[in-house]
């Protein structure tokens, strides 16, 4: 549906950024993607990797509540906009769903960036890695699982939901 690109789409190359730059400039959400840089201080060499898996999951676990905000504002600008007389059990039901959907996609989240910075105390490593999620794959999943639910299915209109999304995706 509305949440940007697919991620079946085509395989992105991870990029490792230098050391000596801004890690991960291009990490930010736009119109299309969710994006989020997250962090993590090794102590020393041998956490490089756990501390690399903390920053992702870091990451991941922030998409999610930045992704499941902007599906609560696009539920909650749908059901006021477009369904009249909207019960609260139609809100619900597509806001339960679209957070678990979220939280599936989340898994399944491309890194496009990664890398390691110095960190403020002599010994210390930050580790870092951007993750995205489409607007489109929500939005895909979300189509996927009202139709075959035939309450919601009568109320839901895709390209109405679709077009609320776009906006609030535009404003990211």
């Amino acid at each position: 549906m509305v949440l940007m690109m697919s991620s079946c789409g085509p395989e992105k190359e991870v990029v490792t950024t230098p050391t000596s730059t801004q890690p991960c400039s291009d990490c930010r959400s736009t119109s299309d993607v969710f994006r989020y840089l997250g962090q993590h201080v090794a102590s020393s060499d041998r956490q490089i990797q756990q501390a690399r898996l903390m920053a992702a999951n870091t990451a991941r676990a922030e998409l999610a509540s930045q992704a499941e905000a902007v599906i609560e504002r696009v539920v909650d600008n749908y059901t006021s906009e477009y369904i009249t007389n909207a019960d609260s059990d139609f809100k619900q039901r597509i806001q339960d769903l679209a957070r678990t959907i979220v939280k599936q996609e989340v898994k399944g989240t491309m890194i496009i960036c990664e890398g390691t910075m110095p960190g403020s105390t002599p010994g210390n490593t930050i580790c870092y890695v951007c993750v995205e999620l489409t607007g489109k794959s929500i939005m895909d999943a979300l189509s996927e699982k009202i139709s075959g639910d035939e309450q919601l299915r009568t109320d839901f209109e895709y390209e109405k939901f679709k077009k609320v999304l776009e906006e609030e995706m535009s404003k990211l």
